[in-house]
């Protein structure tokens, strides 16, 4: 097979086959989410929340209220989990996801901290009991269940995080509680994971390994391996639900959707190749597993500005090797090192990803500040300003300025 060929697979699994619908509704938003398996979330919002986006790209103008509502309501079609980064997934997807509930004491230390761990861990359990009683921002919470433990003045993210909120991301990672949704400053509503969906797994509290059930609790003790557990996220089940969304991959392209390792990733394709599911194919002499229901459309005429954490572009191995595209996001690029912006969107049109574009909303002055900068021998400014006008009218926006060539954003 071409890489041409597996580019066109690629595309179509990622669901940029199908034409934009005239008026996307809840139905179409489904669509898109169960097939890309899982949304990447941000904080950044230069242009808007990153998981916005994947629909926009693929539906055109939607009714972010509606996005809202499938994700934050009952019945949820996704809820939000270390699933990638900070992702939302199906529920029954962050099910499988054993090995990260049953090690989040390999990432966190604040309950083996000598001086304060007893009391991070009674702040843990006394959290769990209150929301029981009802939901709540770490803020919210922090209020609620009263502590003598430091507080730090102020994160990057622009709040002042308690110890009630360590302790709160730590039982999130653990499974132990959940989350409801996120406030307009984008804090975590966190909640116990029976009121947030009936398939979330309600794990009982672990401090270590069956072997050393104190492992992860022992104060000051260093910091445990991964792997400790033993326990392993379903791959089988993870690379399943990956594989529609994929359409055709390596072993990294996989492994990468879900951030699983590449050997449990290995293991599963071996799987899905007995049943059937996956078939081994050679794109260019290149090893590459085909989904076996993945769509091969002798063309896919699709244009679209992507997020930097779009699922099509989120591995940049994958999309060098399939678009011949080196990409990089340049947020945490230096200001005067970076080439092309700060919020820089891969332009897809026709099957080739032919420019970047750095992208700014500057909402105090209603305009969206576009710098394109096309790859070498495209033209597509003309396509590229029609897609920044559809996305500055569906932000509100009422001007588009592109600056000019040579300049970033």
């Amino acid at each position: 097979m071409s890489t041409e060929a597996a580019k066109r697979i690629a595309l179509a699994a990622s669901g940029f086959d199908r034409p934009r619908p005239a008026n996307p509704d809840a139905r179409h938003l489904r669509r898109v989410f169960d097939r890309l398996g899982v949304v990447q979330i941000d904080s950044v919002q230069a242009v808007t929340r990153s998981h916005y986006l994947p629909f926009f790209s693929r539906l055109g103008p939607y009714p972010r209220t509606r996005l809202d509502s499938l994700l934050h309501t009952a019945p949820r079609m996704g809820v939000e989990y270390w699933a990638h980064e900070a992702a939302y997934a199906a529920p029954e997807t962050v099910a499988a996801f054993h090995r990260r509930r049953g090690e989040w004491f390999v990432h966190d230390y604040g309950q083996r901290d000598p001086q304060h761990g007893e009391e991070f861990r009674a702040l843990m359990e006394a959290l769990v009991i209150e929301l029981a009683h009802g939901q709540g921002t770490a803020r919210q919470l922090a209020d609620r269940v009263p502590h003598s433990l430091p507080e730090r003045s102020r994160d990057h993210w622009g709040w002042n995080p308690t110890r009630t909120r360590s302790a709160l991301e730590a039982l999130f990672r653990s499974g132990r509680v959940a989350c409801a949704g996120r406030t307009p400053q984008f804090e975590r509503v966190f909640a116990l994971p029976a009121h947030v969906h009936p398939a979330l797994p309600d794990p009982e509290p672990v401090w270590g390994p069956a072997h050393d059930p104190e492992l992860g609790a022992r104060p000051g003790g260093a910091r445990p391996a991964r792997g400790v557990t033993g326990l392993e996220d379903d791959a089988i089940a993870l690379v399943r639900t990956a594989g529609p969304a994929v359409g055709i991959g390596t072993v990294d392209c996989y492994a990468d959707h879900f951030r699983l390792s590449q050997a449990s990733t290995r293991r599963a394709i071996e799987h899905l190749v007995g049943t059937g599911e996956l078939r081994e194919v050679s794109v260019d002499g290149v090893r590459a597993w085909r989904w076996h229901e993945a769509r091969a459309p002798r063309a896919v005429p699709a244009t679209a500005l992507l997020a930097p954490f779009d699922p099509l572009v989120f591995n940049r191995r994958r999309i060098s090797w399939l678009f011949g595209f080196d990409y990089r996001i340049e947020i945490y690029t230096p200001e005067p090192q970076r080439r092309y912006g700060y919020y820089v969107m891969p332009f897809l049109h026709d099957e080739a990803l032919r420019a970047r574009v750095a992208v700014r909303a500057r909402r105090d002055e209603g305009v969206l500040l576009a710098a394109i900068h096309p790859e070498p021998g495209e033209d597509c400014t003309d396509e590229v300003q029609r897609e920044l006008r559809e996305l500055a009218d569906w932000l509100g926006l009422p001007s588009v300025e592109v600056l000019p060539p040579g300049r970033i954003c």
